[in-house]
């Protein structure tokens, strides 16, 4: 292999390793990051592989080959040590042939639950074939920054969690600008109905029903099971997602990964002086001292769309409570989720499968 080919090579590697070290201004860095950080065993590979030709070419290149190898691997050496402490399970074996042990075979359909006139919203079914007993039900929030995303994302991180025995249902709702907050929180209302009423059918309890969301769908999900404990949410899971709106607006710039300050002012119909009630209502901390339940918090620390601080703050306000949990990712960015088999997917998945046997499979 040539010197200039090496070069090239080196520097290519050595940008990547650079980018995912930084907080991303711009959605392709943020995309490089995400891969760069849940794959970097795979470019710790391939810069190992390329000792073999440097040696016989610029031996000089050797030693910067190995030292980017070890730094694609800090993020799997990370999950590695976080699995350890906290007694999660982590598989290094997985990083590089992306399987798992099912418990059950998973069915996937879609329905529509809701339709007024020329809208409708649809709901993705992930239901495990083979069961005999009643299984908890996470209904979850799509992503999307509230003015996009799709029900039926997220497949193999939905289809794994279901597989270990339990009924998800992803439901899609009406989207910003057009539609403002509450009208997100109104359709939790109406697919939280919906799940219910074919509690008998898909085979759930409807005493164990876990909100989860992700995102943009992890602030629905926290504000609806906080603020609407008529519906009995048993738990909650939030991941990378903004517990306090008002914040929210806080720190939101125009300028922005996701022009921010824009996507919330739609979403909320305003800013908080506009509309109070709507920030209250859509902020999961404002009911901290009226309703309280399980709590889940996943979030990575070099996240450039929803920053770490909306989930450590929210921790700190629930510091005394034994059922509330957060993972915190130092590797981790926006999505760092939605690879099963990578660092940020087996921890999630590790750590959401402890959540639910803790403090929802135990039954009513």
């Amino acid at each position: 292999m040539k010197p200039v080919a090496l070069l090239l090579t080196f520097l290519i590697l050595a940008l990547l390793a650079l980018n995912a070290r930084m907080m991303s201004p711009t959605r392709l860095q943020w995309q490089l990051q995400l891969v760069t950080t849940e794959f970097g065993h795979w470019l710790a590979l391939l810069s190992l592989v390329l000792i073999y030709p440097a040696m016989f070419s610029s031996r000089w290149f050797v030693p910067l080959f190995l030292l980017l190898a070890c730094v694609f691997l800090v993020p799997a050496f990370q999950a590695f040590r976080i699995a350890k402490d906290q007694g999660l399970p982590f598989s290094w074996l997985r990083l590089w042939l992306p399987f798992h042990h099912a418990k059950f075979e998973v069915q996937t359909e879609r329905r529509t639950y809701w339709q007024e006139s020329d809208e409708s919203l649809d709901i993705v079914i992930y239901r495990p074939q083979g069961t005999h007993n009643a299984l908890p039900c996470l209904l979850v929030a799509h992503t999307g920054g509230w003015d996009s995303g799709d029900p039926g994302e997220f497949v193999g991180a939905n289809t794994e969690l279901a597989s270990h025995g339990y009924i998800l249902c992803s439901y899609g709702y009406r989207l910003a600008p057009k539609h403002p907050w509450p009208a997100q929180a109104e359709d939790t209302r109406r697919a939280f109905a919906w799940v219910r009423d074919h509690a008998a059918e898909l085979g759930f309890d409807t005493n164990r029903i876990v909100f989860m969301g992700r995102s943009a769908g992890a602030q629905i999900a926290a504000a609806c099971a906080y603020g609407m404990p008529e519906l009995g949410a048993r738990a909650c899971i939030s991941v990378y997602g903004t517990p306090n709106m008002h914040l929210a607006r806080e720190w939101a710039l125009p300028n922005d990964l996701l022009k921010s300050l824009t996507l919330v002012r739609q979403y909320m119909g305003g800013d908080p002086h506009e509309v109070p009630e709507a920030y209250r209502t859509a902020s999961a901390s404002a009911f901290l001292n009226t309703h309280n339940l399980p709590t889940l918090l996943i979030h990575g620390t070099l996240d450039s769309l929803v920053g770490i601080g909306h989930s450590r703050r929210f921790t700190q306000l629930r510091a005394d409570r034994e059922d509330h949990q957060f993972l915190e990712l130092p590797w981790g960015t926006h999505g760092t989720d939605y690879f099963p088999s990578t660092p940020g997917g087996q921890l999630s998945m590790s750590a959401i499968l402890r959540f639910m046997e803790r403090f929802v499979h135990g039954g009513s």
